[in-house]
């Protein structure tokens, strides 16, 4: 090979190695991680390390390094700072939300990346040579670094202390590893870490807690015996109709139920985190914000429901499975009866549409136990917005946006639930809300999107007591006056016939503290911002 050949393989190499560490260090600048000096001394021998691996060895490599570069690129751009919650959702994806979310992505991108790639792959081929010697100058760095992190993770191991408790073991070894390689290096070790977790994390095997949150202060009979909880996702409050939005008749059935009194809506309530796998474990579970382990120590609304008589029904469309949505997930399965389109599934034909759980809720809506409570799980109003309506939700709104659509699909399904359970039960209270809010045409999960993300709707139709559980609520707002998602669990247990010390309901109403996308307690007057992030 003649000098000006090695020359200009050099000088190409050096052009992909700055064009690599430009797109890592902008991942990483957007990552929740560190950035210590050895990462810069990763991203600079990558290429070194991958171009000299052989012809087939650099394709692959670099191929590969630029896959994972250019969606880690995209991620950082779209959720603005990437944490570790952000590749939990990203690994518990299903392959439909993964079809739907990928609609999402304007076509010209997709081409524009086959070309990239395909362009890649071509210099790649062209530029690889085995070089042992080369291969070991990037090597011994590398692998120096990576004991370096080893080290400093083995010093600060915890194996007592809360946050041990709290997150976990290999949760620990991978968000402190990709803390200290932030950008495509650290993302790929917690992907893997955290895939091999699952086949060996013992926190959510389901099995009996033998202790009781001590706000609990006395069982008596259920007050309620026919309860339904309606968990919606994704649903932003502001454009539902009955919350005064007038661009589109978005809730024409909550309006006309509201107007004849059959419901109450609350104003003015949010969600306390802005990602289901938190949320849904705040109104179902004693955990909250400042204390997450309360999921795994002691017994969570579904036993309790159990243990004062009543017959429990989880059914959901929503998944629950896998590192993002095993929270959830975890407590469905202490229901005497679980479905959902990724468990007890084989003959109920769940899946992710809302109508596909209708058959069996009416099903089960008709078992004659005396008292019963029934989770209903939704798809709600996730992205892709328009696979979530109907053909009659278009008819309807023919001028209105998807997400529009998708908010008057969810009016409809819960005039559905309502019409059956007062068909079937008669007696029956309701509760409707959503997780979290959403900022519609991004989504949810990010951590300076503002407040749109915790915006919820919360309705209550209770037959039961003519407006007792309405003005409850409106007795459980916060000092700030807003009415929180953590409240809901009060709710579910006086319908359940609990107790709780008044003096521990107020300590948690006289704090409106919010779990956020980066795993932090903030205030929910204080929400992060891009102006506040240093």
């Amino acid at each position: 090979m003649t000098a000006i050949k090695i020359h200009k393989r050099a000088l190409y190499i050096s052009i992909i190695g700055i064009i690599y560490f430009l797109l890592e260090f902008y991942i990483a600048c957007h990552s929740d991680g560190n950035h210590p000096y050895h990462f810069v001394i990763q991203t600079c021998l990558l290429p070194l390390l991958f171009f000299n691996f052989g012809r087939i060895g650099s394709m692959c490599l670099n191929t590969t390094f630029v896959v994972l570069l250019v969606s880690n690129f995209y991620i950082a751009r779209l959720c603005q700072v990437v944490t570790g919650n952000t590749l939990d959702a990203i690994m518990g994806t299903n392959r439909h939300l993964t079809i739907s979310m990928m609609g999402t992505v304007p076509w010209p991108a997709y081409v524009a990346a086959a070309f990239m790639l395909a362009a890649v792959a071509v210099l790649s081929w062209r530029l690889g040579r085995w070089d042992r010697r080369a291969v070991m100058i990037a090597m011994v760095p590398l692998v120096l670094t990576g004991a370096y992190n080893t080290w400093k993770l083995y010093a600060t191991w915890p194996f007592r202390t809360a946050q041990w408790n709290d997150i976990g073991g290999l949760d620990y070894i991978a968000a402190n590893l990709r803390d200290h390689s932030p950008g495509v290096v650290g993302n790929a070790t917690y992907f893997i870490i955290m895939t091999a977790e699952r086949a060996v994390d013992k926190r959510f095997v389901v099995r009996p807690h033998p202790n009781t949150d001590p706000q609990v202060t006395g069982r008596h009979p259920g007050r309620v015996h026919n309860i339904i909880f309606v968990m919606g996702e994704s649903s932003l409050a502001s454009r539902y109709g009955i919350y005064g939005y007038d661009r589109q008749d978005t809730t024409p059935n909550l309006r006309n139920m509201q107007a004849r009194k059959q419901i109450c809506v609350l104003e003015k309530a949010h969600s306390n985190a802005n990602l289901t796998r938190y949320a849904v474990p705040m109104t179902f579970s004693f955990q909250i914000p400042e204390i997450r382990e309360k999921l795994f120590q002691e017994k969570n609304l579904i036993e309790m429901a159990g243990e004062n008589g009543y017959k429990t029904f989880w059914i959901a469309s929503q998944p629950g499975e896998g590192p993002y949505a095993r929270p959830y997930g975890y407590l469905s399965e202490y229901s005497d009866y679980t479905t959902r389109q990724d468990y007890n599934n084989e003959i109920n034909g769940v899946n992710w549409k809302d109508e596909s759980i209708m058959p069996v809720l009416a099903d089960k809506l008709r078992d004659p136990a005396p008292y019963k409570l029934y989770v209903v799980h939704i798809m709600g109003n996730h992205q892709q917005y328009s696979d979530k309506a109907t053909s009659d939700d278009i008819a309807a709104l023919p001028h209105a946006d998807a997400y529009d659509q998708s908010i008057h699909h969810t009016d409809e399904f819960v005039r559905r639930i309502m019409a059956m359970a007062a068909s079937q039960l008669g007696d029956y209270t309701l509760i409707y809300t959503s997780d979290h809010g959403e900022v519609v045409g991004m989504g949810h999960g990010y951590q300076y999107a503002g407040y749109d993300q915790y915006i919820i709707p919360m309705i209550i139709h209770d037959t039961n007591g003519v407006g007792n559980y309405c003005d409850m609520a409106e007795q459980m707002r916060n000092r700030d006056g807003y009415y929180t998602s953590i409240m809901n669990k009060y709710l579910l247990l006086d319908m359940l016939g609990y107790d709780v010390d008044p003096a521990a309901m107020d300590a948690v109403r006289n704090k409106d503290h919010v779990l956020h996308s980066d795993s932090k307690i903030y205030d929910y007057s204080n929400l992060p911002t891009e102006r506040n992030r240093h």
